[in-house]
């Protein structure tokens, strides 16, 4: 999804950036440009303009800090921050103060008009909803709970680490019970009539409705760009190359790709897994309008 956006006119895809401070200035991931992330004249040009280069900024404590607001179980304390600025600690202010820098940063560099991050995590979402120079437009991405246990529960390849590394996998339960938790909180943080615009999309529809859905998810939430080609023809991505930190290895690829459903969960789920999803998110699966056979 960002890689296809962020391909369109007017847009910038910059992967997971909750992940920039670690996976980025720690651990030099490869961008989505295929270049080490020290390397890649991007992201070298956005630092050096935020003034966040490594030897700028005090790396401890931003990643202290992101810790301590991003963490599952501080998700509670974040939001009543969010409500109440005035419990935010200073180590906090300049955690977001910094995040803030960046994306004016990458704004500038990039000449966009809308940056698509595609970090999971709500809470980082309200996080970004504090900060008055951003404009925050939401895509809540829902995909069948089963479909994303299987996901995360086998072993894909990395591609933006060293060969033979593979992504970061999830049990049966955990992976339910974050999926319960990330959608419940999303809804709670951006009500359909709140403030903040949110648009939500099944990934199943997505798949099968490329174009059309993309050109909504557009006219909804970035009718500034009403006008401006879209990076799709039909089923096809026209994929460009971005340069996203952290997130899918698919936003590695460039050029033409089809998108279609991916439904092996259905033959390669064992049973019992799936009847783990189902006790822990089969209510909450329903309202999105998934049910509970396979077919």
């Amino acid at each position: 999804m960002g890689s296809v956006l962020g391909s369109s006119s007017g847009v910038v895809s910059i992967g997971e950036a909750r992940h920039i401070w670690t996976r980025g200035l720690v651990e030099n991931w490869r961008c989505g440009c295929g270049e080490y992330f020290e390397r890649c004249p991007f992201w070298t040009a956005v630092l050096a303009e935020s003034s966040l280069r490594r030897h700028q900024i005090d790396l401890d404590r931003l990643r202290r800090s992101e810790r301590e607001l991003l963490r599952l179980r501080a998700s509670v304390w974040t939001q009543q921050w969010v409500r109440n600025p005035k419990r935010l600690r200073p180590d906090h202010g300049y955690y977001l103060d910094a995040v803030e820098a960046l994306y004016g940063a990458i704004a500038r560099i990039s000449g966009s008009r809308a940056i698509v991050d595609s970090s999971k995590n709500p809470t980082y979402g309200a996080l970004l909803s504090t900060m008055r120079s951003l404009d925050l437009r939401v895509l809540h991405l829902v995909r069948d709970p089963r479909a994303a246990a299987y996901s995360w529960l086998n072993p894909k390849p990395s591609l933006d680490r060293a060969e033979g590394a593979t992504m970061d996998r999830l049990g049966t339960a955990k992976s339910a019970l974050l999926w319960l938790w990330w959608n419940r909180l999303a809804e709670e943080l951006w009500p359909k009539d709140g403030p903040v615009p949110v648009l939500t999309i099944r990934y199943e529809s997505l798949a099968r409705e490329l174009e059309s859905i993309l050109t909504g998810i557009r006219n909804r939430l970035l009718p500034e760009l009403v006008g401006r080609p879209l990076a799709v023809n039909g089923d096809i991505a026209c994929l460009g190359i971005t340069h996203s930190v952290s997130g899918n290895p698919d936003r590695m690829r460039a050029g033409p790709v089809m998108v279609k459903p991916d439904e092996r969960w259905r033959a390669g789920f064992a049973p019992h897994r799936q009847a783990t999803v189902l006790a822990i998110a089969g209510l909450e699966m329903l309202k999105y309008g998934y049910r509970w056979g396979r077919r």
